[in-house]
């Protein structure tokens, strides 16, 4: 296997090996750039010395596939027009340049040249998770040979940015589940390693404690098993769902939940008057992470209701939460900053209800594509937008950003002549 693998990779152009480094460097914000650097050389040379490649613009899919996938980026501009602030409305459309440059680069990429890397990025994602937390474990043993606390290795000790990276793994699961629904051949060896991945990946999601995450795998996992009823290898799915819930019995796995109630309980001793008056907001406990969000929920709507149809542009939504967070006497959120933590809510806030149409638009074209072409990976991402979507602010945040970005152009190109 790893010989047959070895002669793919050799013969591979250098668009095709910059896709795939980028498949396993999504898992690592820092290296983001370097891995659009190294895909905007590549694409340049097979576009202009070695010729091997070229933007088809006269294709009506790669047009058609280009409006589409840009439109989280497009709504970023389309909101200027609405902008005072623009400092950080450009700061806004800096980290949403993913949507412009992967669909610009990767629609070069169709038929079967990229047939032949369908299979490589799916490894190159997945061994850039191994990696990384490879690097988490590694460094969070250091620590638990120093107290000898069995907590290191969950939430916040294991990694810095753990609800993001609790959404790449539960896409990473759902990847390996849809390829193993879809692939009917396997041989024993193959079997125990696609299950040891699976099961492994799907311990990382439920150390990271990410709750909202942890409900939508479940549910995700759900989808899938109902989606896959008819086929035999809907068990292995049940296999990750069983041993997922087995693990959520053990106390351990449960800690980040029962903080909640311990947060809540610490807030509820810190009066008001404190908070405002006597003690500096950073040295209080605040309130839990569930109060803050439904704080900024209750405010997003506020916002919403005096901004409908357009919202508040690119650059000022935070700057307008804020505002309404100090009327409003929500003192932790206003120090906090708090986003929505919804990409609808946030969508609401800066683009109105007519850019909410247009980002549900997005959906539905991607799930067009979804229908007519039924490629694995393209059902996980869709639940993974859809599902983590509720929670959090995926397309606007620099650390997930790229990698919708990236796997909406790889996945949901309609390459169809």
């Amino acid at each position: 296997m790893i010989n047959k693998l070895k002669n793919k990779f050799t013969s591979l152009g250098p668009i095709d090996i910059a896709i795939v480094v980028n498949a396993i460097g999504m898992n690592f914000m820092k290296f983001v750039p370097f891995g659009l650097i190294i895909l905007v050389f590549a694409s340049l040379y097979e576009f202009f010395i070695t010729k091997t490649a070229s933007l088809h613009l006269k294709n009506r899919y790669f047009k058609k596939s280009f409006i589409i996938l840009t439109i989280p980026f497009s709504l970023s501009i389309l909101g200027l027009i609405f902008t005072s602030n623009f400092g950080k409305a450009f700061e806004d459309i800096g980290r949403l340049l993913p949507f412009i440059v992967f669909p610009i680069l990767l629609l070069s990429v169709f038929g079967d040249r990229k047939e032949k890397l369908k299979k490589l990025v799916l490894l190159g994602f997945v061994i850039g998770l191994l990696i990384r937390f490879a690097i988490d474990f590694y460094e969070s043993s250091q620590g638990y040979l120093y107290d000898y606390n069995i907590q290191i290795f969950f939430y916040s000790y294991l990694d810095a940015d753990t609800n993001i990276l609790a959404i790449i793994t539960m896409f990473g699961v759902l990847y390996l589940l849809d390829y193993l629904t879809t692939k009917t051949v396997f041989s024993v060896k193959q079997n125990i390693t696609f299950h040891g991945l699976i099961l492994f990946l799907s311990l990382c999601v439920l150390l990271l404690q990410s709750r909202i995450v942890i409900l939508f795998f479940f549910a995700a996992l759900g989808v899938l098993f109902l989606y896959n009823w008819n086929k035999k290898q809907k068990w292995s799915i049940l296999l990750t769902a069983v041993f997922s819930g087995l693990l959520m019995l053990v106390p351990a796995f449960q800690g980040r939940f029962q903080v909640v109630a311990a947060e809540s309980e610490n807030i509820a001793k810190v009066s008001n008057e404190s908070i405002n008056d006597s003690i500096p907001i950073e040295s209080l406990p605040c309130m839990s992470s569930t109060q803050l969000r439904l704080n900024s929920l209750k405010t997003s709507w506020e916002i919403i209701k005096q901004n409908p149809v357009f919202g508040v542009g690119t650059g000022d939504w935070r700057d307008e939460m804020v505002k309404e967070y100090v009327a409003s006497d929500m003192p932790c959120n206003a120090h906090e900053q708090t986003a929505p933590h919804n990409q609808y809510m946030r969508t609401l806030v800066k683009y109105g209800f007519v850019g909410l149409v247009i980002y549900v638009f997005y959906i539905f074209q991607l799930f067009k594509v979804y229908r007519k072409q039924l490629r694995y990976g393209q059902l996980p991402f869709l639940i993974t937008l859809i599902f983590c979507g509720l929670g959090y602010d995926l397309l606007d945040v620099g650390s997930s950003a790229p990698i919708f970005a990236f796997f909406s152009t790889w996945l949901f190109f309609e390459d169809d002549k």
